[in-house]
């Protein structure tokens, strides 16, 4: 389940939608709560300058509450100070409307593939995939170019 700010209704639907297709991709069962904002220019530069001393407008950012899940996971393996009851706190993601716009251009794709990437990414992030070392990026890019092609956000 995500709870949105800053996000219009198109764009929630969307997320949704990516959202079910990276855990049904991963095999993992989706008892988690995730926070997700859609966020300006001037929020996401904080953000990224003060969580990763970065100076730098960015376009997604991942707060995972996990440091590496290992996948798949059951509801059964998290502590009850993890859970609200129903779900289980996975983290946040915070994305930059403005530079998915403009790398959707920058790209030739459309906005909605561009969002819909980086949601997916946020989702891996979160789920305990990084892409630092180039094995672990080969791992994360396959997941996400499964992911995109699912919902039909493919790269043209």
């Amino acid at each position: 389940m995500i709870r949105f700010s800053g996000a219009s209704f198109k764009e929630k639907s969307l997320i949704k939608k990516v959202e079910k297709a990276c855990f049904k991709h991963l095999g993992q069962d989706n008892f988690f709560m995730i926070d997700l904002t859609v966020v300006d220019e001037e929020t996401i530069h904080e953000l990224n300058k003060e969580a990763r001393g970065v100076d730098r407008v960015t376009d997604v950012l991942s707060f995972p509450s996990f440091e590496r899940l290992s996948l798949p996971v059951s509801y059964d393996g998290f502590h009850v100070k993890d859970m609200d009851g129903k779900r289980v706190f996975l983290g946040s993601i915070m994305i930059c409307r403005k530079r998915a716009e403009e790398q959707a251009a920058e790209y030739g794709h459309s906005f909605e593939r561009e969002l819909g990437f980086l949601a997916c990414h946020g989702f891996l992030h979160i789920l305990g995939f990084d892409h630092i070392e180039p094995d672990d990026e080969k791992i994360m890019i396959g997941h996400q170019k499964a992911v995109m092609d699912m919902v039909g956000l493919k790269r043209q």
